[in-house]
């Protein structure tokens, strides 16, 4: 169940356009969280830039947050 729900919250959290800017920065940052159970630590979050095949992941630290690095993804619209 978990997993469906974080899934759900993710897909959510990633359907729009990530604008990377400085090297360094965070292009796309988001949280994971449930009702039930709050902050989610140790999600795997990965984005995947619409037309290509590959996907870029990172894990929720332990208040759930996330941040993929601009040097990570290229500007474009992720899911």
């Amino acid at each position: 169940m978990n997993t469906v729900i974080c899934r759900t919250m993710a897909t959510a959290c990633l359907a729009f356009t990530a604008l990377a800017q400085a090297q360094g920065t965070a292009a796309l940052a988001g949280q994971v969280s449930s009702a039930e159970e709050g902050a989610m630590e140790g999600v795997v979050v990965s984005a995947k830039r619409d037309g290509s095949t590959i996907s870029v992941s990172v894990v929720t630290d332990a208040q759930g947050r996330f941040a993929f690095p601009a040097a990570r993804l290229e500007p474009g619209h992720y899911t």
